[in-house]
Parts: structure tokens; C-alpha cells; sequence
């Protein structure tokens, strides 16, 4: 029988998991700036400092979600056992539903400028009709945008447990209408003529995130037990961590 990882190796695991995100935002960032992609980078570059910013938050929301289930007298959700009902916080349910339209906004700008890639972005040469563009990249993007939907919807799910389908929902409303906002500026910023793929377009990508949505809902209530012993685990791992390093100042003040 294996040994649980240690708290040492749990921190530095997680240290190098969280530096992931930031890294691949800045290498995103500086292709889409070598690319000639100002506009598309800048936008991006904002959307992933608001992940950046308010995934820690959310990590200590759903941390103290946890917490509070279990009680006055425990400090963690009990790995082994019965564990009681988690119900996420409005705090929870707020951040998970900005970070929500955040993940699913950044999906479409990294899709769209992969489609335009696939297009022959590189080398310059476009289709002649510009609605002819638009419905290719949106098709084009499809196959990474739909499974990225998919993950992050299960997660939100996860998280949310009762709430999380209304607050699916409202994710893929506000996801619709951050696109269509950031078509209207591109259009305005580029000078170009609008199209009606500005608008139909989203609306279809917003209805296909909801449909993906509500298929990683049905996925999250299947798998809902695991990740909550997975998250009694973890916030056990740090508990441990955060012991061990108590007792390791008291020593070094007694000696």
C-alpha cells in the first residue's frame, strides 16, 4: 500500500501547478504580439490577469465552504465517512461565475486566433468574402473551444454542487455578451464594416456552451463524491503543511 505524499511534496506540487496558468498567458501573449495580433493580446492579457487574480480567492471560498460544513468542531471536511452538506457561499457563487465568463471569454479569443491561424493567419492569405472568414474560424474553433467549455463547466460544477446549473447558465449569458461586446469594439477599433456573423456567430457560440454546459453538469453530479474526497485531501495536505511549519518555528524558538 502506497504512502500519502508528503506536505512538502503536496506544496511544491502545488507551486509548480499554479505557475502554469501565468506562464502560458505570457507566452500566449507574446505570440499574439509576434503575430500581429495587438488588439486580440491586449484583450487576452487583461481577461487572464482577472483569472490570475481571482482564482486564489475562489480557492480560499471554497476552502472556508468546506470548513464550515464540517462544523465548529473541525477544521476540514472528514476524508473518510459521511461528509456533510457543503453549500457554496454567495462569495463562492459570485467569483465562480466572474472566473466562469473569464475562462469562457479567454477560450474564444485563443480559439478564434488559432481558426485565423489554421486560415493561413501566418502567411497572410485570407478568403475574399469577410462573413466567409467568420463562420470558418468560428468552425475551426469548435474542436478546442467546446472541450475547453467542457472542463471548465465541470469545475464550476464541482464547486457550486445544487446552484451551479442557474449559475451555468448565467455564465454562458455574460460569456455571449462579452463577445458580442468585443466584436462591436474589434469592428470599431479596425474601421471595418459590420457583419451580421458579428452577431449571429456569438449568439451560436453562446447556445453551444450552454448545450456543453449542461452536459458537464450531468458529468459533475456523476463524479461530485470524488472530487469532494479529493478536496478533504487537499485541504488535509495543508493543514498537515501548515502544522508541520508551526512546530518547526516553535523548535527553532525554544533552541
Amino acid at each position: 500500500m502506497s504512502s500519502p505524499p508528503s506536505s512538502a511534496g503536496f506544496s511544491r506540487l502545488s507551486t509548480l501547478i499554479a505557475s502554469v496558468p501565468p506562464l502560458l498567458a505570457a507566452s500566449v501573449g507574446l505570440l499574439l504580439h509576434t503575430r500581429n495580433a495587438e488588439q486580440v493580446a491586449q484583450i487576452a492579457a487583461g481577461v487572464t490577469a482577472l483569472l490570475m487574480a481571482g482564482l486564489p480567492l475562489l480557492q480560499r471560498s471554497t476552502t472556508a465552504d468546506c470548513r464550515r460544513a464540517a462544523g465548529p468542531a473541525a477544521e476540514v471536511v472528514p476524508v473518510h465517512g459521511p461528509r456533510p452538506r457543503i453549500m457554496p457561499s454567495p462569495r463562492t457563487v459570485v467569483l465562480t461565475t466572474a472566473l466562469g465568463v473569464a475562462a469562457f471569454w479567454l477560450l474564444y479569443l485563443l480559439t478564434t486566433w488559432l481558426g485565423l491561424g489554421s486560415l493561413g493567419y501566418w502567411s497572410g492569405e485570407y478568403p475574399d468574402d469577410p462573413s466567409a472568414v467568420h463562420r470558418a474560424v468560428a468552425l475551426r474553433s469548435l474542436p478546442v473551444l467546446l472541450p475547453g467549455v467542457f472542463v471548465v463547466a465541470v469545475a464550476m460544477a464541482h464547486r457550486l454542487r445544487e446552484a451551479a446549473k442557474p449559475v451555468l447558465l448565467t455564465t454562458g449569458v455574460l460569456y455571449t455578451v462579452a463577445v458580442l461586446v468585443t466584436n462591436a469594439v474589434l469592428v470599431h477599433h479596425w474601421g471595418s464594416e459590420p457583419l451580421p456573423e458579428n452577431v449571429y456567430v456569438p449568439l451560436l457560440l453562446g447556445a453551444l456552451a450552454w448545450l456543453v454546459s449542461l452536459t458537464a453538469h450531468w458529468y459533475a453530479a456523476r463524479t461530485q463524491e470524488v472530487f469532494d474526497v479529493l478536496q478533504a485531501v487537499r485541504v488535509e495536505l495543508r493543514r498537515g503543511a501548515a502544522d508541520s511549519a508551526g512546530r518547526a518555528e516553535e523548535s527553532a524558538g525554544v533552541e
